[in-house]
C-alpha cells in the first residue's frame, strides 16, 4: 500500500517577522532624533535666559557696588585694578567681560575678562551704565560651553537614551520573535506529524476494508464450497460438544443446526460404535492428523442410521493445548 509521504518543511534561512524589531530601531531612532532637536531647542532658549539674567546681574553687581565720589575714576589704572578685584570673584566661568568707556577716544578697554580681544556681536549683550559719572559700556560674551555646549549636551544625553530604549526594545522583540520562530517550526512538526499520522490512519482502514472484504470473500468462498461438497462441517469443543454445524445437517439427519448446539457429537453416533468414535478422537488429538472412521449417524426418528464418512481433526493452541475439533461429513453410498 502505498501512501504519499507529507511535504516536507523548509526551514527559512532568516526568521519571519524580522521587520518588527528594525521598525522598532527605525522608530526609535526617528522619535530619539525628534526629540533631541526639540530638547536641544529648549536647552538653548534655558542658556540664552540664564546668560540674559547674568549679564544684568553683573550690571547690577557694578552698579550695587560703585563707590559715591565724583570724579574718583580719573585714574584709568585705579579704575581698572578696582574693576578686576570687583569682578574676579563674581564673574561666572561661561561668560566673558569686557567694560569701555565713552569719555576718551581710546580702543583700550577698562577691563576685559576672558573676551581674548575679540567679541561676537551675535552674542554680546552691551548695557551703557554711569558709575562714578562716567558713561561706561559693560559687554558680556558667553563662552561656546555656555550656550551651543548646553544645547547639544541635552540633544547628547537625549540621543543615548534614545538609543538604549530602541536597542531594548529592538531586542526584546528580537526574543520574542525568536520563540515564536521555534514555536512556529514546532506547530509545523506537529502538523507534519498529524498530516503522516493521518495518512498512516487512512491507510490502515484502506488495509481493514481490504481485509475485511477478503475475509467475507473466504467466508463465502468456504461457505459455498462446503455446499457444493454436499459435506456437513462439525466444530467441537476440548470435550466434544457441538458449538457449530453447517446446514447440511438437516437434509442428512432432519435436525435443525441450533438443535445440536451445545449437544455431545457421540449421542448422535450410534452406540456400536461410539468407542470407535472416542478412538478416532484420541488418535487425531494424538497424532495431529486427520483421522477417517466409517460410521452411522443416528436419524431424527432414532430407528434409521444414515452411514457416513468422518475426517476428523484436533485443532491445537499452542498456549492451551487442545481446543477443539473440526469434522467434515459425507453420507457413504451402499454398495
Amino acid at each position: 500500500m502505498e501512501s504519499s509521504a507529507p511535504t516536507r518543511f523548509r526551514r527559512p534561512l532568516l526568521w519571519p517577522g524580522l521587520w518588527i524589531p528594525l521598525l522598532l530601531v527605525a522608530a526609535g531612532l526617528m522619535v530619539t532624533g525628534v526629540t533631541a532637536n526639540i530638547e536641544g531647542k529648549r536647552a538653548m532658549a534655558l542658556a540664552e535666559a540664564r546668560y540674559y539674567a547674568q549679564h544684568h546681574a553683573l550690571v547690577n553687581h557694578l552698579l550695587a557696588n560703585a563707590p559715591d565720589q565724583p570724579g574718583a575714576g580719573d585714574n584709568n589704572q585705579s579704575v581698572s585694578a578696582w574693576l578686576q578685584a570687583l569682578f574676579s570673584d563674581t564673574l561666572p566661568d561661561s561668560l566673558g567681560l569686557r567694560i569701555d568707556t565713552l569719555e576718551r577716544h581710546t580702543k583700550m578697554p577698562l577691563l576685559e575678562i576672558r573676551t581674548n580681544g575679540s567679541v561676537d556681536p551675535t552674542r554680546a549683550l552691551r548695557t551703557e551704565v554711569s558709575p562714578l559719572d562716567q558713561n561706561w559700556i559693560l559687554t558680556t560674551v558667553p563662552s561656546p560651553e555656555g550656550l551651543e555646549e548646553v544645547a547639544r549636551a541635552s540633544a547628547r544625553t537625549v540621543w543615548v537614551a534614545g538609543f538604549a530604549l530602541s536597542v531594548f526594545a529592538a531586542s526584546l522583540a528580537l526574543l520574542l520573535n525568536r520563540r515564536l520562530y521555534r514555536q512556529t517550526l514546532h506547530i509545523h512538526g506537529l502538523e507534519q506529524r498529524e498530516i503522516g499520522a493521518d495518512h498512516q490512519i487512512a491507510n490502515f482502514q484502506v488495509e481493514k476494508s481490504i481485509l475485511r472484504r477478503a475475509l467475507n470473500d473466504s467466508e463465502q468462498r468456504s461457505r459455498d464450497l462446503v455446499a457444493l461438497s454436499g459435506a456437513v462441517i462439525w466444530e467441537l469443543d476440548e470435550n466434544a460438544r457441538i458449538g457449530f454445524v453447517s446446514p447440511q445437517i438437516a437434509e442428512l439427519l432432519d435436525r435443525a443446526p441450533a438443535d445440536l448446539v451445545g449437544q455431545p457429537l457421540e449421542e448422535l453416533v450410534a452406540p456400536a460404535f461410539q468407542d470407535n468414535f472416542r478412538r478416532a478422537l484420541a488418535a487425531a488429538r494424538s497424532d495431529r492428523s486427520i483421522e477417517r472412521i466409517d460410521l452411522p449417524l443416528l436419524h431424527r426418528n432414532q430407528e434409521a442410521e444414515v452411514p457416513v464418512v468422518l475426517r476428523v481433526r484436533a485443532l491445537k493452541d499452542p498456549v492451551h493445548g487442545l481446543s477443539g475439533f473440526r469434522i467434515s461429513t459425507l453420507q457413504r453410498l451402499a454398495v
